[in-house]
């Protein structure tokens, strides 16, 4: 007699319904949909899995954060590559690690921002990170480009992050890091309770890189060199 199938834990079921929906979003053209696209120029085959089980890893290992770091998009050279927010293939994807690379590219991207963020975050457990638009918003065509997300796809990130607060982390409270996160979020409620939103950082991009590390720090109670270089 086959043994019946073990039941999911509320915390597991909700990251599988947040994964199911970010892959079956239907996004304007210039919006690549990293969880269920692969592109045959730049995406190694089965990408997109990857980018899926990436992300799976990365939300089961933070199942009690104090914190929720909200960005805006993934880069080019960042969570486009990883499906995982404020990261990029060469500090997560290691060798030995549990995250997969998906370019084609011979050398792992690198992006300013995920190196700001991952040097301080490290494995820290008391911080998740999203963004307000979850897949790569992109020059038309020009997939390896970053663009601003429009209104239209900043409202489809909205619908997933209320998923993302409601199911995963309805406790959490929240930095937004950049502006249009910041404006984003004015007056955006999760089943009619607004967001415990306790600070904005300025992004790590653009020379904001010393200014996000120290409020970081301080928020978090980290030590920092004296030598910081933007």
């Amino acid at each position: 007699m086959a043994e019946a199938p073990v039941a999911q834990k509320p915390f597991e079921e909700g990251i599988e319904k947040l994964i199911a929906r970010l892959r079956r979003a239907e996004l304007p053209e210039h919006v690549f949909n990293i969880y269920r696209q692969d592109d045959p120029e730049l995406d190694a085959r089965g990408g997109a899995a990857k980018r899926r089980e990436n992300l799976r890893r990365y939300l089961r290992s933070l199942s009690a954060p104090k914190y929720a770091f909200i960005g805006i998009a993934p880069g080019y050279r960042g969570a486009r590559f990883t499906g995982v927010p404020f990261s990029d293939e060469h500090r997560l994807c290691l060798t030995g690690s549990c995250y997969d690379r998906t370019s084609k590219r011979e050398n792992a991207y690198r992006e300013a921002t995920a190196g700001v963020v991952l040097d301080l975050l490290g494995t820290r457990t008391d911080v998740v990170c999203w963004n307000i638009v979850p897949w790569h918003p992109h020059k038309p065509g020009e997939p390896l480009s970053n663009a601003e997300p429009d209104a239209e796809t900043i409202n489809y990130g909205l619908e997933a992050l209320e998923f993302f607060f409601n199911r995963l982390y309805a406790d959490t409270k929240v930095v937004t890091v950049g502006q249009l996160p910041a404006r984003a979020l004015e007056g955006f409620k999760v089943q009619g309770k607004s967001l415990d939103i306790v600070a904005n950082f300025r992004h790590p991009a653009h020379g904001g890189a010393n200014e996000f590390r120290r409020k970081t720090a301080e928020l978090l109670g980290l030590e920092l060199s004296t030598d910081l270089d933007e």
